[in-house]
């Protein structure tokens, strides 16, 4: 079976934007915040078919590539946490990547 090659010369910002969306979970959840801010992990599976624990992971992930913010003042156990997506930032990445590929 052929290894997966990463490509040497993508800029690391496009290559977060990439990862993001290479997974459905983490695609559908982006996707579905972009137009319905301040959603709880329950209203981004219910929506999108993932299961909970997918989406906690997806939005994880996206919290970490700077694509998600999570509303919530302290610690999360317990309370509800609304996500909403940074749009701008996202499509700068996006850019990044879109103009990686054509070049």
């Amino acid at each position: 079976m052929p290894s997966r090659r990463e490509p040497s010369d993508m800029p690391e910002r496009a290559e977060v934007a990439y990862r993001s969306i290479s997974g459905s979970s983490r695609m559908m959840t982006l996707r579905f915040l972009l137009d319905h801010p301040k959603s709880t992990v329950l209203q981004i599976a219910a929506a999108t078919g993932v299961s909970p624990a997918s989406a906690r992971v997806s939005l994880t992930d996206l919290e970490a590539a700077g694509y998600v913010t999570a509303d919530v003042d302290g610690h999360r156990n317990g309370r509800t946490v609304r996500y909403s997506a940074d749009r701008g930032k996202f499509v700068d990445d996006l850019s990044l990547l879109w103009s990686w590929m054509v070049r």
